[in-house]
């Protein structure tokens, strides 16, 4: 059997390996990763508001009943 040292099970498991132990290069990663993540989190956000605000204009449109508001492209380009 193959045992492996904790570092290297650290290093698989990582999505990102830091090569050197400077410290400015570890603020820098972890400045980055918070980007990253927040870029994601606004990304999700803005998704959710425009799809959300979709889904109640035709559902609206459906209820109240006569033209759609929103043709198929429209909704089809909003998600």
């Amino acid at each position: 059997m193959m045992y492996f040292s904790g570092t290297e099970v650290a290093k698989e498991a990582a999505d990102i390996i830091i090569l050197d132990d400077n410290f400015s290069s570890i603020v820098k990663t972890v400045l980055w990763g918070r980007a990253v993540f927040n870029n994601i989190r606004k990304f999700l956000q803005f998704q959710l508001t425009v799809n959300c605000a979709a889904l109640i204009i035709v559902f609206i449109g459906s209820v109240i009943g006569g033209q759609e508001p929103l043709t198929v492209l429209q909704v089809r380009h909003i998600a």
